[in-house]
């Protein structure tokens, strides 16, 4: 059942980011969330909320393909995605590679880290 939890908060939290629900990033998100972006940049929990709910704009975020490994408290989710999404005027949109780590603490599944890779080649 973990499995099938992990990948309803994975798309949970995407799809809060297309509607920009910030209740929905803040329950989602780690306290020390940190992402590795595809870009080469770290944002942690605040900056990645104050962006998500700005400037970053995604329209959709489709999951081509995700594989849930869990152990114990901890899961690792690896997954191909295709997003069409923007930064201000900046496209970045395209095929991406996902790592996320989850852990269960405060009763529920969060999210403690995330990297991208991509955009990649078409796919």
């Amino acid at each position: 059942m973990q499995e099938s939890e992990i990948i309803s908060r994975e798309k949970e939290w995407m799809d809060a980011w297309i509607a920009k629900d910030v209740s929905v990033f803040r329950d989602i998100l780690s306290d020390d969330f940190l992402l590795s972006s595809a870009r080469g940049n770290l944002m942690e929990k605040t900056e990645w909320i104050n962006n998500a709910s700005g400037p970053f704009t995604c329209k959709s975020f489709i999951w081509k393909e995700i594989k849930v490994r869990t152990y114990g408290n901890t899961a690792v989710v690896n997954a191909f995605v295709e997003q069409v999404a923007s930064v201000g005027e900046k496209d970045w949109s395209g095929f991406f590679m996902l790592t996320d780590v989850w852990v269960q603490q405060n009763g529920k599944w969060q999210v403690v880290s995330r990297h991208g890779t991509g955009p990649l080649a078409d796919q």
